[in-house]
């Protein structure tokens, strides 16, 4: 599952905000959110409901408040909580949870950013982006932690990380793949599509095809160099899959790359 804080470019954090004594029982609803905001509860719960959803913000949850969301909060256990508002480029029309085992890394990293926007040294903006970001990271990380792969996953496992690691193995076919999990290449081939979306063997060309376009944007020798590092065995058959994907020849797509 992509996650929308990987991709979220920090522009600038506005405030971090220590807010106790809200009323319990209250709906407060807002729409348009302005600016970003990440919330924790150090003690009692706020609920905050978006598109249906209820998202608790308690010691073991964090919410991330999109700019531009419309949602409603609650507070049904008093308590502080801890809200840092930032710019950032990007903006979504609901709001995000995530659970964590650990929340003291996210206090540690307000403390932080509160001090160094109190203190408003030159290199204080930096800081604040550089803490923002460490929390960013623990929160994608505890997704990740909490992601449970199904069992069929699990038993393609095997292939997947086979791909992974050595796409630029021209021997690679359904049946070894198969093999490596211990399977029949049918129930391979018919569950692989069904979970990745796509043959196994189309899945080995779209990685090789995307690490294709990662070497044609940094230093290269030659087109088939770079057919070969990918898995090619022929220039000519990398350059029609490449241009398929693109639009372009490799050659194109690498001096477009390069402005």
């Amino acid at each position: 599952m992509s996650d929308i804080l990987n991709n979220l470019s920090v522009v600038r954090v506005e405030a971090a905000n220590r807010l106790t004594n809200v009323p319990v029982g209250v709906k407060v609803v807002r729409k348009d959110r302005e600016r970003w905001a990440v919330t924790l509860k150090t003690a009692g719960k706020t609920v905050y409901s978006c598109n249906g959803a209820a998202l608790p913000s308690d010691p073991c949850h964090v919410v991330v408040l999109p700019r531009g969301c419309s949602y409603s909060w609650e507070c049904v256990e008093p308590g502080e909580c801890l809200m840092v508002e930032f710019e950032a480029e990007g903006s979504a029309d609901r709001a995000f949870s995530y659970e964590l085992p650990d929340s003291s890394p996210i206090r540690g990293a307000f403390s932080r950013i509160e001090r160094a926007l109190t203190e408003n040294a030159p290199d204080g903006p930096l800081e604040c982006r550089f803490e923002l970001y460490g929390i960013f990271l623990h929160l994608v990380k505890s997704r990740k932690r909490n992601y449970q792969p199904s069992s069929k996953m699990q038993m393609l496992a095997p292939a997947v990380s086979y791909i992974q690691n050595h796409y630029s193995d021209r021997e690679i076919t359904s049946s070894s793949l198969a093999e490596r999990c211990g399977v029949s290449n049918v129930w391979f081939r018919k569950t692989f599509e069904k979970i990745y979306g796509m043959p196994p063997m189309r899945y080995l060309s779209e990685l090789r095809l995307g690490k294709a376009q990662q070497i044609l944007r940094s230093d290269y020798a030659s087109i088939a160099q770079v057919a070969e590092n990918v898995g090619f065995g022929s220039v000519y058959h990398f350059s029609r899959m490449f241009k398929e994907k693109t639009g372009m020849s490799p050659g194109e797509y690498a001096k477009s790359s390069r402005g």
